[in-house]
């Protein structure tokens, strides 16, 4: 008989351990989720454990979840919740700030409109989906996914209605509300895909989620996920504020609002400490 701890443990949450122990055998210190990389992108190169987030294990992640994401997007309680969160109450503050920030985005955007054509860039296998459904029922969205490979192709098979990408493709179009959540900074040619989306917008476009700092050049970071079921390590830019505003300026983009979300992670050895920010632009006429 297995011991008891293996037969009420989600096989998920037993992977993620398993995980963490044998980084603990490399020697690699897990509990450093978050820390500065001095030597920028060039670090991937010689951390082949730096995968990114084209691995299953997010997927499996996500399925495992879906369910009781969709069972909390139903009446008419808080929004205050994530898919990368443990989904345990709906009221975690900085994740309500964060769709309420996507609220008023997509409202302004949907003015007057019967129909909205939405990108969401990053957007894994449709979350934002469900959460512009819930916010504004009376509105159709007509909704474009940008992700990694094996995230878009079973969103499409969640939504086959709907529009997935693994390719830069999606650019080709021009869209109502533009979004890119918590998705920006982990793409090292951040300013190419920022024009890229700029270019997209017809009408406004929602950066958000992102960490921000003031006083210091835009630097990067690296997040080991172990702990949420995640085999994987990412790099990720903190980006300078200065620094995007002057691109949307460049890219014909004027600033309606800027948010505080309220996220703070701690990054070992950074310069300067983030703060999760977002910025809602309107395309210039």
């Amino acid at each position: 008989m297995r011991p008891l701890i293996h037969r009420i443990t989600p096989p998920i949450i037993l992977e993620a351990v398993r995980a963490v122990r044998a980084r603990i055998r490399s020697g690699v210190n897990v509990a450093t989720e978050w820390e500065y990389i001095a030597e920028g992108w060039a670090y991937a190169q010689t951390h082949p454990e730096v995968l990114g987030w084209n691995v299953v294990d997010i997927l499996e992640v996500y399925k495992a979840k879906w369910p009781h994401f969709v069972a909390m997007l139903e009446g008419q309680q808080p929004l205050g919740f994530s898919h990368e969160s443990t989904l345990a109450n709906r009221e975690e503050i900085n994740s309500h700030n964060t769709i309420m920030i996507f609220a008023y985005g997509l409202t302004l955007a949907s003015r007057q409109l019967q129909t909205i054509s939405m990108l969401d860039w990053g957007g894994g296998i449709g979350h934002y989906y469900l959460f512009s459904r819930a916010i504004l029922p009376e509105v159709s969205i007509n909704y474009y996914c940008k992700d990694v490979q094996i995230l878009a192709e079973y969103g499409k098979e969640l939504f086959p209605e709907q529009h997935f990408f693994f390719t830069d493709d999606c650019l080709d179009f021009q869209y109502d509300f533009v979004l890119a959540s918590g998705s920006l900074h982990f793409s090292e040619s951040w300013e190419e895909i920022f024009i890229g989306l700029a270019r997209a917008t017809r009408g406004y476009f929602l950066l958000t989620r992102l960490p921000v700092v003031q006083n210091t050049q835009s630097f990067v970071f690296i997040q080991r996920p172990y702990a949420y079921g995640y085999r994987t390590e990412y790099l990720g830019w903190c980006l300078n504020r200065s620094d995007i505003l002057h691109l949307a300026e460049e890219s014909n983009l004027e600033l309606v609002r800027e948010f505080v979300i309220g996220e703070r992670p701690g990054i070992v050895n950074a310069p300067e400490q983030c703060q999760y920010r977002g910025f809602l632009f309107k395309a210039k006429t």
